[in-house]
């Protein structure tokens, strides 16, 4: 049986999920790109996840933002601290900043959920997953950065808590070129499918009845 994307957001409560479109990421002035990161490919990403958004709102899909929030706290003093200090990992997304604040148009709307996680997956935050019990959501449809590391650990811990996840490839990318293709390979054999934006729209729009002419 092929694992199918139509039938899947068709016939099962699904929900987008936009992962770490923030400033520090995305913006000429952000952290990733004072380190020296070409942003460009994430800021290509911008109007693609917007229309993305409108089409979920018109078709009552509830959209779920996701970012990261670093600070003294949550940084730990352990493997995950260590690694990034010795790394020259940029210092991105100190909480109540301007580099944490989500990117051009991708704001949430009043109706939308927000989460903020700390580590590589939204599940670090047990609030991410009361909600999507809470509504009763089965599929999950992910957009935003980066492909191998936030968007791909939050897809392997969702298929392993059995939600269905897929993942849009032209709205997703990495800050290393070399990563995208064998993580978009790995989810795809593995635990979800990838398909393209505008074949996720089509979905939708297959659902919706045909106007009544009248006469």
């Amino acid at each position: 049986m092929t694992y199918d994307p139509k039938k899947l957001c068709q016939s099962t409560k699904s929900a987008l999920v936009v992962m770490d479109m923030q400033n520090d990421f995305v913006a000429d002035k952000g952290a990733f790109s004072l380190a020296g990161f070409d942003v460009k490919p994430y800021q290509k990403l911008e109007p693609i996840i917007y229309e993305m958004i409108v089409s979920a709102r018109q078709n009552h899909i509830p959209i779920i933002f996701v970012a990261m929030s670093h600070n003294e706290q949550n940084d730990g003093d352990g493997a995950w601290k260590q690694r990034r200090i010795e790394n020259g990992h940029p210092n991105s997304c100190r909480e109540e900043t301007w580099g944490s604040h989500l990117y051009g148009r991708l704001k949430p709307d009043k109706d939308d959920a927000f989460f903020f996680k700390w580590r590589y997956s939204a599940f670090v935050n047990e609030q991410f997953d009361t909600y999507l019990q809470g509504h009763k959501i089965e599929t999950l449809i992910f957009a935003g950065i980066n492909t191998n590391t936030c968007v791909e650990s939050t897809m392997r811990e969702a298929h392993m808590r059995d939600y269905h996840v897929l993942l849009i490839k032209d709205a997703t990318t990495c800050a290393y070129k070399d990563a995208y293709e064998p993580s978009l390979k790995n989810i795809e054999r593995h635990f979800g499918a990838v398909i393209s934006s505008d074949e996720w729209k089509t979905f939708y729009c297959s659902k919706q009845k045909p106007e009544k002419i009248e006469n």
